[in-house]
């Protein structure tokens, strides 16, 4: 085989590599022994700048990377911090100009006096840069070191150039799906923050407290250094509460809240600024802020207002709205505290709402085929859940199912339940495939979640009882456990996760196809079962509940509920739970 052809072969497979995966940092060093494979320098070194920073270079070898004794969180910079002022210039000069720069001899070009004495030492002379450039922006470079005795051809150069388009491909990817998974992670720590707010709420009745806890959280979401919450209504006159850069509580700044008025005045519902000389209030500058109003009734009754973060995004748009419209639920709730007759009657409307939502769950019990059955176990948190679960027969062939976990609970998750079970059952009829059903889903309620302020994971099946094949549209959920004939857990589904329905308008989902012949078990859940918590503050878990199924997916359906609930008390030293628990089982008869 001629060389030309094993370079081919090679730049094939280093494709691949970064198609199939979603983290750079895991392919990088196999993508680099690749390309050493059929080209010939001593060695290759990536450089990466995060955020556009040129002020250093961060080195991503593995060699390196072994001596880092922590572990990097999401989005996170890796690698060595490296002065990037002192590399030499023909480096700089590929990064400035986005070009290759081939250094022949590092003792005669005089862009690498710097570097001489390195050269000596590592035992090269010659080096080429070879800038990794995302939307025609320079994410970092690859360097490649040759000695006297390393030799590289133009067609090297191109081929080295292939791989660098590559490498640059893969970080793109990687910083889409970090990202989103940042996304995800504030979307979590807001719902929890939420949640954990309200629940004080209506235990103390401690308005006060409440705001003081959503200004703590509205600041550490959006990375601000203090927070404003305000109510500039009659009935709430002087609820103000603040907070300061999470690390000492103290009055609001005075720009801040001298700004309120004309914030208010602003037409839109929520906004940020990033730039200093336009961030202009009440005649003070301040350096960022971003704002998003609160209504009740129709009437706009106060804001939320964070200042002095380095940045705002949209992303944090989206999440102060989701904290707006809670503080003006806490309101109404507030209300509804005060008079015990509307608590009865609120608890009268939660009973019919729960008995409901069991007739809905309960038409989706069925068996499938002469194998398998549909089942499930559902246990709300409050009087109403916002988990849920619904299938349906689509055809002789094809059964559709969906579970979702809705954010939040009560009334306004039955609500959205409910919007989603009519959405569902019409949608599921006119698409084939759970990711043309996921997609759709979700332009036909983004509107409506948008102006509560709310959305949803969820999971959509469509299983073929002719062929034993389940298809399944992923909504930033946990993945379905499926377990093979001999009780093991089938690993690497590749499960491609989309975000959450009712975040992006335009969001597209895809379909993933599974053959579960062999499988007596597919368990899709909500993650209520995987937080619950034992005394020592310790969470379930995905793993606890995969060995509880390796043990009981032979068991029949009423066991394996009963031996559920026993397991789960005998966990937590408690049958009540924070969080709703769903548990839908597509088994063996």
């Amino acid at each position: 085989m001629s060389k030309d052809i094993y370079k081919m072969r090679n730049l094939v497979e280093i494709s691949s590599m970064v198609a199939e995966s979603s983290d750079f940092f895991m392919i990088k060093d196999k993508i680099i022994e690749k390309m050493l494979e059929v080209v010939h320098p001593t060695k290759a070194c990536v450089n990466l700048f995060y955020k556009n920073n040129y002020k250093y270079a961060y080195l991503v070898c593995s060699q390196t990377l072994e001596k880092i004794p922590y572990l990097f969180p999401i989005g996170g910079t890796i690698g060595v911090k490296i002065d990037f002022s002192t590399y030499p210039k023909y480096i700089h000069e590929a990064v400035k100009e986005k070009k290759v720069v081939y250094v022949k001899n590092i003792f005669e070009d005089k862009r690498a006096v710097e570097e001489r004495e390195m050269a000596k030492s590592e035992g090269y002379v010659g080096r080429i840069v070879f800038p990794l450039i995302v939307n025609n922006i320079v994410v970092g470079f690859m360097t490649c070191f040759l000695t006297e005795k390393d030799t590289i051809s133009d067609y090297d150069i191109d081929f080295i150039s292939s791989v660098a388009s590559l490498i640059a491909l893969s970080i793109e990817i990687t910083t889409k799906n970090n990202n989103m998974q940042r996304l995800v992670h504030k979307l979590r720590g807001a719902i929890s923050s939420i949640n954990e707010a309200t629940k004080k709420l209506y235990h103390n009745k401690n308005l006060n407290e409440f705001l003081d806890h959503l200004s703590e959280q509205a600041c550490d979401i959006t990375n601000s250094k203090e927070a404003l919450i305000i109510i500039d209504e009659e009935r709430y006159k002087g609820k103000i509460s603040s907070s300061y850069n999470m690390e000492k509580r103290k009055k609001v700044k005075t720009d801040v809240y001298s700004s309120i008025g004309e914030i208010l005045s602003k037409e839109d519902m929520g906004g940020y600024c990033n730039s200093a000389s336009s961030c202009i209030l009440n005649n003070v500058n301040i350096d960022t802020y971003i704002y998003y109003k609160l209504y009740d009734k129709n009437k706009v009754i106060g804001c939320i207002v964070c200042s002095n973060s380095d940045s705002y995004t949209k992303d944090d748009l989206n999440i102060l709205s989701i904290l707006a419209n809670q503080v003006a639920v806490g309101m109404q709730l507030y209300e509804y505290n005060i008079i015990d007759v509307k608590h009865k009657l609120l608890a009268n409307e939660l009973n019919i709402l729960n008995e409901q939502q069991k007739l809905i769950m309960d038409k989706s019990k069925m068996e499938c085929n002469n194998e398998k059955e549909l089942y499930y176990y559902h246990r709300p948190a409050r009087v109403v859940g916002g988990d849920f679960y619904y299938a349906t027969r689509v055809d002789e062939d094809n059964i559709v199912y969906i579970v979702a976990d809705v954010m939040g609970h009560g009334i306004v998750s039955n609500y959205v339940v409910a919007m989603i079970k009519g959405a569902f059952k019409v949608l599921c009829h006119q698409y084939k495939t759970p990711g043309e059903i996921m997609t759709n889903l979700n332009k036909m309620l983004y509107d409506e979640f948008d102006k509560m302020g709310v959305f949803t994971t969820c999971l959509i099946s469509v299983f073929n009882t002719k062929n034993n094949t389940i298809s399944v549209s992923n909504a930033g959920h946990y993945s379905p456990i499926i377990i093979n004939n001999d009780g093991s857990i089938k690993r690497n589904l590749n499960c491609a996760k989309g975000i959450p329905i009712g975040i992006l308008e335009e969001s597209e989902y895809t379909s993933n196809i599974f053959d579960v012949a062999e499988c007596p078990m597919i368990c899709m859940f909500t993650d209520g079962v995987l937080e619950i918590k034992n005394k020592e503050k310790e969470e379930y878990g995905i793993t606890r509940l995969e060995e509880f199924l390796k043990k009981n997916y032979y068991n029949n359906q009423e066991k394996i509920i009963e031996n559920i609930k026993t397991e789960l008390k005998e966990f937590a030293s408690t049958d009540s739970y924070d969080d709703d628990i769903m548990i839908v089982m597509l088994k063996n008869i």
